[in-house]
């Protein structure tokens, strides 16, 4: 009889498995490479390939060097970054480029996207003009390139879906131990099926592996203080370690740690090691004391093993220094004026608050954050590609552009997860989370539900402090407690009759199944999701094809529709060039898009050169934007990615010029809900 359950378990996860992998790959094939990915798998790489951790500081190293892996048995291009720089003419060919990026990239720290670029999309020299472009009646192959940027990045992401997968497993393994089969599976199949864990999971990022990592520490954590196996504790400390290894997030673990500790020591239930049981105040103490002291220490081995056992980021003598401080002084300087501009600073005023934070940079005191910095910095505590990128990530979540229902932040909103959460979130899977707090609060559960409620609370607390408010995605750790939390509907579900548990888990098996591909709306037909995951947003805001009223970024808009912008014009028989302003760092011309760029200031591609390349050079956007307009003819076609149309950074001003410019065009067509397709009007 056990092996019959242990056999029908198995099969059940088995199916959860393959679905949660087919729907991923699914999305993984459809989408062209997003905005970060272009940077971590050429950063993972370059870790891997030549051991040296310039690129992409602002994460930690791990899940950019797991997506990179499958590329060391690929015929990867450049082999080697040995040579110097050359260059053929007036054409910067592909090994000038990238050997230039990688040289900029020891003191620049966005070098990282020329980089990536180069890595991915460099076109063979017998390919480009004179002028060292690419022409827009050019037909481009893939045989025209270096390296199959389609390939590599697939590759990668098969590697990053392992990690949804090892989430999912977990997740099932822990309902299963608290509410039983039933529990397991609608914890695991509101995962399964959740559109925001099917495409970041399908992605080179690190969302995914963060929200496995936390979950993992607090999994096993439960499990060393019911069991007290040597697996688990050698599981527990490891999962702390790549948590921190992952991303820098992973700072909110020693909270969460600290409380949970605190919640158990002072409780009244025993803990049990081996056969001992501890219920005095020291011996509980000495116990979590004991769990901290070797997860840090594991974690700084993890740490400096992470980046090669090296302090200096780069692998070679000599090396050019990163700009360390002056990122730590900019982020004390932009904090102290801020303290008297709660609003935020109007774009108008942006040139003078950014020559005010350059003048008072020297003078302002560093952070508690920044003189520990300085200090771990001084002393090589931590190697210097982590500290630089903890000095970068505490400039930059200071200030930074945010959309939320067509208001503009940059210094973000308080409510901007909440909102997230409530409109990227599927309808039944909110429902279910609400029903499983009510239940929770009525119960009373006491116990091992510390190990769901204070990780929650942790992190949702940390979330709405912050002001770098640019994605749902930075919220994904949430989800899996709050999916496990859910399981506690099967206790209450068992005490029905046979009928009506019957029905009530086929109608909640089926409505979680159905929203993950379809949004209801009264005044429309149901939008499909999928492929589109990434874009997804439910009922509450009239689904994904209003997405862009409420967000943008890499929450609906993140570069991943390049590839389905091809398949619409082929479809369509559109063989002209169109207007083309898009929100990505993957390259159109790889897709074979005959396009024209629109200038840089309104969103044109950042690795093309335009007609209006020389304007801006000489500081005048607004000429270039005029001579855009006089470029403009009847019949022509614009394809704009919402994020550019919505000028979160862009500015104002360019919403306002693209609005100008689509009254006097016709609506088309919307690709993956995230580019918009006009047609110019006479």
């Amino acid at each position: 009889m056990r092996f019959r359950n242990y056999f029908c378990e198995s099969v059940v996860l088995l199916i959860l498995c393959c679905t949660f992998g087919a729907l991923v790959i699914s999305f993984a094939r459809s989408s062209s490479p997003t905005f970060d990915e272009t940077s971590h798998l050429p950063a993972g790489y370059s870790y891997l390939r030549w051991h040296d951790f310039r690129l992409n500081p602002e994460h930690p190293p791990f899940v950019k060097k797991l997506a990179a892996l499958p590329l060391l048995w690929d015929h990867v291009w450049p082999t080697t970054l040995d040579a110097p720089a050359a260059s053929n003419g007036s054409i910067l060919d592909g090994d000038a480029a990238i050997r230039r990026a990688w040289t900029a990239a020891l003191t620049q720290i966005d070098a990282q996207w020329p980089f990536g670029h180069a890595f991915l999309y460099s076109v063979r020299n017998d390919k480009m003009t004179d002028a060292g472009t690419v022409s827009p009646a050019t037909q481009l192959a893939s045989d025209d390139f270096h390296n199959n940027a389609d390939d590599l990045v697939f590759h990668g992401r098969m590697a990053v879906m392992l990690l949804g997968l090892a989430l999912l497993v977990l997740l099932y393994l822990w309902s299963r131990a608290m509410f039983g089969m039933a529990g397991a599976v609608f914890s695991s199949a509101l995962l399964c099926f959740d559109p925001n864990f099917i495409a970041h999971s399908g992605l080179i990022t690190t969302d995914v592996g963060e929200s496995l990592f936390i979950f993992a520490t607090m999994f096993f954590l439960w499990r060393v203080l019911g069991h007290s196996r040597a697996i688990d504790l050698a599981l527990f400390v490891t999962c702390f370690a790549l948590a921190f290894v992952t991303k820098f997030s992973a700072i909110l673990l020693i909270p969460m740690l600290c409380v949970v500790a605190l919640a158990a020591v002072f409780s009244r239930t025993p803990l049990m090691l081996k056969t001992c049981e501890l219920t005095t105040l020291a011996g509980k103490g000495t116990l979590f004391l004991g769990l901290l002291l070797l997860a840090f220490l594991t974690t700084y081995l993890a740490l400096w093993a992470s980046y090669s056992f090296r302090y200096s980021a780069a692998n070679e003598t000599n090396a050019a220094a990163w700009p360390m401080e002056a990122s730590l002084y900019r982020a004390a300087a932009l904090k102290t004026e801020l303290k008297s501009r709660p609003e935020g600073i109007p774009p108008e005023q942006r040139a003078d608050f950014e020559r005010r934070v350059s003048d008072s940079m020297e003078s302002r005191p560093l952070t508690v954050i920044g003189q520990a910095i300085l200090f771990a910095r001084d002393h090589r505590v931590l190697p210097e590609a982590y500290l630089y990128g903890l000095a970068h990530t505490e400039m930059k979540s200071v200030l930074r552009g945010s959309f939320l229902f067509g208001q503009y932040s940059n210094l973000g909103f308080r409510s901007y997860f909440l909102w997230t959460f409530l409109i990227k979130t599927p309808l039944p899977a909110l429902l279910a989370i609400a029903a499983a707090v009510i239940v929770a609060l009525i119960r009373r559960p006491r116990g091992t539900f510390i190990f769901i409620f204070i990780p929650i609370a942790v992190y949702l607390f940390a979330s709405i402090a912050t002001h770098l408010n640019i994605g749902h995605r930075h919220i994904l750790p949430l989800y899996p407690f709050l999916y496990l939390l859910c399981g506690i509907l099967a206790v209450e579900w068992r005490r029905m009759s046979i009928l009506p548990r019957q029905l009530t888990a086929a109608l909640a098996i089926a409505a979680v199944v159905i929203s993950s591909q379809f949004v209801f709306s009264p005044l429309a037909r149901p939008q499909t999701i999928h492929p589109h995951y990434l874009a997804y947003f439910n009922e509450f805001v009239g689904g994904p094809r209003h997405g862009y009223k409420v967000l943008v970024d890499s929450n609906l808009d993140w570069g991943q529709e390049l590839k389905n912008l091809r398949y619409w014009l082929d479809d369509h028989k559109i063989e002209g060039p169109v207007w083309l302003s898009y929100f990505g760092m993957a390259d159109p011309a790889f897709y074979g898009i005959r396009h024209w760029s629109v200038p840089k200031v309104l969103g044109g591609y950042a690795f093309e050169r335009s007609d209006y390349d020389q304007l801006e050079a000489e500081g005048k956007p607004g000429d270039a934007a005029q001579k855009f307009l006089g470029d403009l003819r009847s019949g022509q076609y614009i394809a704009v990615s919402v994020t550019n149309l919505s000028g979160v950074y862009l500015g104002k001003p360019t919403h306002d010029l693209w609005k100008e410019i689509f009254d006097h065009a016709t609506f088309v067509d919307q690709i993956g809900y995230s580019i918009f397709i006009y047609r110019l009007n006479d």
